[in-house]
């Protein structure tokens, strides 16, 4: 079955690439609806020979959520495999960041693997299915949302709800370095902190002055020795502001937070104790008040998560190529997928590096490689449903 699906990549690797340089040359900073919806255009277009329904979801201040599905299969159909990729990039247009190079080896581009190289990948996979006859066998949706690099704040409970009723999701972050795909990423909590003291000049403030700025410097050191190396613990203070000028005391403060941990029972711990440390002021005359600003649960690296990991290994070996597994300290769509406690697998994407940078690459290589290798998955997937042997309890 895999000799018809390689057929079909073959004949395609050229169009790859051009929709990949499309893609990337169509500016799409979250907060740019009109870009956003405009990748959606193009993703629709590239998508419209699959005979897929399509659905969209209408958002204000964000780009409009696409949802792409095969044919209903019927009452008592199997459920279906779930695959998501975001169409928004971090890079805003002043940043100037808007070009697309490539050489024999390499492509240069904002997004070009966070995440258009992984919306190319699921694209001609589900093409790649299509082509051979296959696509309308296989219960599949397909989500393309467009506000993750903001932590998906309109498009969690779209996610949610399509998990809940599928098999299994596949997520097309970037590939690791070597190859690996992810099974857990860490949670992530983030912090606002505001600090009120009292204003005056400075000149006359005496010894036990009511700075907010001097009581946010004793909260981020002791916000700063909650890192923990042996839990995997990352906290960071990482980014402050305060007061108008150096010959008054400073009225307000405020910090952001950043925390990212392993298990959901230290991510609980480390709320805790910097919720502890902010509300308990050093400084007389001080007050604090904080706010949870962004969260993505742990994808824990579980069971289901390394079998899903195992299935699509043998599917590599078959192909010639190795798959390794990867934990990230990065959070991603997949987090709030595995919160639904299906098997999740990130990182199908094609591999490179520098992502958030103007350094940003992929391996060229590696775009049909992981078109290859999902489509192959994909099918695999099905046929072990339809034999009842698709488990990952």
């Amino acid at each position: 079955m895999i000799d018809p699906l390689l057929a079909a990549i073959n004949q395609q690797e050229e169009e790859m690439f051009s929709l990949l340089k499309t893609l990337v040359l169509q500016e799409s900073y979250t907060l740019d609806k009109q870009g956003v919806d405009s990748v959606g255009f193009i993703i629709q277009e590239a998508l419209s020979p699959c005979g897929l329904i399509q659905e969209k979801e209408h958002q204000e201040q964000f780009g409009d959520h696409l949802i792409f599905r095969t044919a209903p299969q019927g009452p008592g159909s199997l459920k279906p495999l779930l695959l998501v990729g975001h169409m928004d990039t971090v890079y805003p247009p002043e940043m100037a960041f808007d070009w697309y190079r490539e050489d024999d080896n390499k492509v240069n581009g904002p997004g070009v693997i966070d995440m258009k190289g992984g919306l190319v990948t699921a694209i001609y996979a589900i093409r790649t299915l299509f082509f051979a006859g296959l696509l309308d066998t296989i219960p599949m949706v397909f989500i393309c949302n467009s506000d993750e690099e903001k932590g998906s704040p309109t498009s969690k409970e779209l996610l949610r709800r399509e998990a809940e009723r599928s098999a299994a999701a596949l997520v097309f972050e970037c590939g690791g370095k070597n190859g690996e795909m992810v099974t857990g990423r860490k949670g992530k909590i983030g912090f606002h902190i505001d600090i009120e003291g009292q204003a005056g000049h400075a000149a006359f403030s005496g010894e036990n002055k009511p700075s907010s700025i001097l009581e946010l410097a004793h909260k981020i050191i002791a916000i700063e020795a909650l890192n923990n190396p042996e839990k995997q613990r990352v906290v960071n203070v990482g980014l402050v502001s305060g007061g108008i000028g150096p010959n008054t005391v400073p009225e307000k403060a405020e910090a952001e937070v950043d925390c990212r941990f392993l298990t959901r029972e230290d991510g609980e711990n480390c709320r805790k104790q910097i919720t502890k440390i902010i509300e308990e002021c050093r400084i007389g005359g001080t007050s604090a008040i904080w706010s949870i600003n962004s969260s993505r649960a742990v994808m824990e690296a579980n069971g289901k998560n390394r079998k899903l990991l195992n299935l699509v290994q043998e599917q590599a070996t078959k192909l010639g190529m190795t798959v390794a597994e990867e934990l990230r300290s990065g959070v991603s769509d997949a987090n709030t997928l595995a919160g639904c406690g299906i098997p999740v697998l990130d990182g199908l994407g094609p591999i490179g590096e520098f992502d958030h940078s103007d350094r940003e690459y992929l391996i060229k290589a590696s775009l049909p490689d992981r078109v290859r290798l999902t489509a192959a998955a994909i099918l695999e997937i099905h046929r072990r449903q339809q034999n009842d042997s698709f488990s990952t309890g």
